[in-house]
């Protein structure tokens, strides 16, 4: 008698729960779409440049890519710096005139484009949404964090470069959707990993970590030649720290020298393109002293 009452009540549920009104169920389709993802949304990532500051939750990442679906949405750039000084090293360079007409010119998207427009957009992606738990609304009432446009970016690059062809760029976001709609994780870690493995070589062998590559490559040529026998019976025991201590200091002053040219010159004024093209007529773009001078007599008195 007790099994026959429980099957009834479990009857009269399943009956009335299938003639509820579907409009009566967000809040358990939320639940379930959530549930679906199967990912934890507060998950944190970093830049391919993984010493620099800043991070991002997944969910900050889907709030970015949800935002548009071809880079033709916001590659035109609008704002602009002007370089003072070219043969310094400095963030603005990535922000002028010149760099902007040569990616057009060439087919490709900039890094800066993207930080610049992206957060600008509505999000409108409903399935992105739905498979983060979320509405379009509230996805649009999140603020889109600079950092995670960066990280974005970063994986899409996969490389070093903060220039990627256009038709490239929309292949590699499309990949970043899954067929369920929701964001494929592994193909943004993937594209990640890619981007970490150039930045890093880039910056032991292009970059300022060339220091450290010098010691290095300095130690396999003793070793090959047999020297670094002859200054270990030298220095003794004192030979291999001294040798890591240089490595260790030739790492760290070349992430303090690239620290420091990004935080004394990431924030720049921008102006319209008019402006900034105005503004360079009145600087002086000579590469060498010799040439500031051969202007300076070539002017009529």
């Amino acid at each position: 008698e007790t099994e026959l009452t429980y099957m009834w009540s479990l009857s009269v549920l399943c009956t009335a729960f299938a003639r509820a009104p579907s409009a009566a169920l967000p809040l358990p389709r939320r639940a379930a779409a959530a549930a679906m993802s199967a990912v934890d949304l507060e998950k944190r990532f970093k830049r391919a440049e993984f010493w620099e500051a800043g991070d991002a939750s997944l969910l900050e990442l889907v709030n970015v890519l949800g935002r548009w679906e071809s880079c033709s949405e916001w590659l035109e750039r609008t704002r602009f710096a002007v370089v003072e000084d070219a043969r310094k090293e400095n963030m603005v360079q990535g922000a002028s005139v010149e760099r902007y007409d040569y990616a057009r010119r060439n087919g490709l998207v900039e890094r800066l484009a993207m930080v610049q427009n992206v957060p600008q957009l509505p999000f409108r992606d409903e399935r992105l949404a739905a498979w983060a738990g979320k509405s379009v609304r509230e996805m649009n009432a999140m603020p889109v964090s600079r950092a995670a446009v960066e990280i974005v970016f970063d994986s899409l690059t996969q490389s070093k470069s903060s220039l990627v062809p256009e038709k490239v760029m929309d292949e590699r976001r499309a990949r970043l959707i899954g067929a369920d709609g929701g964001f494929d994780e592994g193909g943004f870690l993937a594209g990640m990993v890619k981007s970490r493995v150039a930045v890093v070589v880039g910056f032991f062998l292009l970059g300022k970590g060339q220091l450290y590559g010098y010691i290095f490559a300095g130690r396999i040529l003793l070793d090959v030649t047999g020297s670094f026998d002859l200054i270990k019976g030298l220095l003794g025991e004192y030979t291999e720290p001294i040798f890591w201590a240089l490595t260790l200091g030739a790492v760290y002053y070349a992430y303090q020298a690239d620290a420091a040219v990004k935080r004394e010159t990431a924030n720049f004024e921008t102006l319209t393109r008019e402006e900034a093209l105005e503004r360079e007529k009145t600087i002086d773009k000579s590469a060498t002293v010799f040439e500031k001078m051969g202007k300076a007599r070539s002017k009529p008195k």
